[in-house]
């Protein structure tokens, strides 16, 4: 599978040595629907001049309709996720000569709401069989606490494409002690490209991992019938007994879900806005009590201020990603991040870190949709 970030540019190049414009047709579609029959987007375009025949068009914002992160869906088992979080398109070339559109080739790619970096210059497909959708080598911890809900375990998004039913997608759980294993393996019953939702930790249904945990990814490709581990995950647990932990999912670089747990004191308040008006008296002989202004449209509010406690340096990563997000939740509920800028902390200047980000909650505390 070809994997683009739809949330950068994504070229199409079109330079034949005698072309007199190009097209090129896109097919849209997600997992579980029929791919279109009938291009979803026809775009074409004349060559500039006879001395510069090279085309290219954009395809990003096209395939970007047609994903929709709306929320994390907290699993305790490695399972697929749902089918909007990414989708599948298929671009056909063609060229231009004496008024005939001659096919150059036709490509498959599959589209996930990340983004790249200005550095990395012009993006290429990642041609692959296995997709993390997040930095493995990034410290990740859990919440473990016998009270805590099983249902609100963070988890990692994997793409996965299979190209035959005998192909395996393998999740190995072992705790750090090394005394507990448990190994998921999970085939292609069905072919093509799934997004999986893979826990970081088996902690919640099995307490033999309460001491962190190492995830190995691999894949078993049954032609040639090969293995290839793609890589180690670690996670830890923190139990926070004084102060409740708030999960942040947000959409990461990536184009995956990604946690924050935020553990230590949070700070709500509420704004309140309105229109005042003055008002005219009912009659000369007024009544008081009713003064001389009024407000409409009152609306409200709810703001949080949230810390991560105490974490790694490599969390710099993640509150940037954070911070370029367009897609937040706390605890399940949308927010906006009202913080916009944040120093990246060092454990050369700072010793210890931890951030602070106040978020909004953004929905009005008055049910007014209509």
């Amino acid at each position: 599978m070809k994997v683009v970030k739809v949330r950068s540019p994504f070229i199409i190049e079109i330079d034949e040595a005698t072309q007199l414009g190009s097209k090129i047709e896109i097919f849209i579609w997600n997992f579980g629907d029929s791919e279109p029959a009938t291009p979803t987007y026809t775009l074409s375009k004349p060559i500039p001049t006879t001395a510069q025949r090279h085309t290219s068009y954009n395809v990003s914002n096209f395939v970007k309709e047609y994903i929709d992160n709306i929320a994390a869906d907290y699993p305790n088992y490695v399972g697929t996720d749902d089918v909007i979080n990414y989708a599948l398109f298929k671009v056909k070339r063609y060229w231009l000569d004496d008024e005939i559109y001659t096919l150059l080739d036709t490509t498959q790619y599959v589209g996930v709401n990340g983004f790249t970096n200005y550095m990395d210059g012009l993006q290429i497909a990642n041609d692959t069989k296995i997709e993390l959708l997040f930095n493995p080598d990034i410290k990740n911890n859990y919440e473990i606490q016998s009270s805590y809900p099983v249902n609100t375990i963070q988890y990692f998004n994997v793409l996965v494409e299979f190209d035959d039913i005998n192909d395996l997608f393998t999740v190995e759980y072992e705790n750090l002690a090394g005394t507990y294993s448990a190994i998921i393996n999970i085939d292609g019953t069905t072919t093509g490209i799934l997004l999986f939702r893979v826990p970081i930790s088996l902690a919640k249904i099995d307490n033999n991992l309460i001491d962190g945990c190492k995830i190995t990814i691999s894949y078993y490709n049954d032609v040639p019938g090969t293995t290839v581990v793609f890589d180690n995950i670690f996670t830890y647990p923190i139990c926070e007994p004084k102060y409740t932990p708030v999960l942040c999912d947000f959409i990461n670089r990536h184009g995956g879900w990604q946690t924050i747990t935020f553990y230590k004191a949070q700070t709500n308040s509420v704004t309140a806005k309105s229109d005042e008006y003055k008002l005219m008296p009912n009659e000369v002989n007024y009544n008081p009590l009713r003064g001389q202004s009024k407000s409409f449209n009152i609306r409200g509010t709810q703001n949080v201020t949230l810390n991560t406690g105490w974490v790694d340096e490599n969390y710099s990563e993640l509150i940037t990603d954070l911070l370029l997000s367009e897609t937040i939740l706390l605890d399940q509920k949308p927010v906006n991040l009202k913080t916009q800028s944040s120093e990246l902390k060092t454990k050369l200047k700072n010793r210890m870190i931890n951030y602070t980000m106040e978020f909004e909650y953004n929905f009005n505390l008055i049910n007014d949709v209509v």
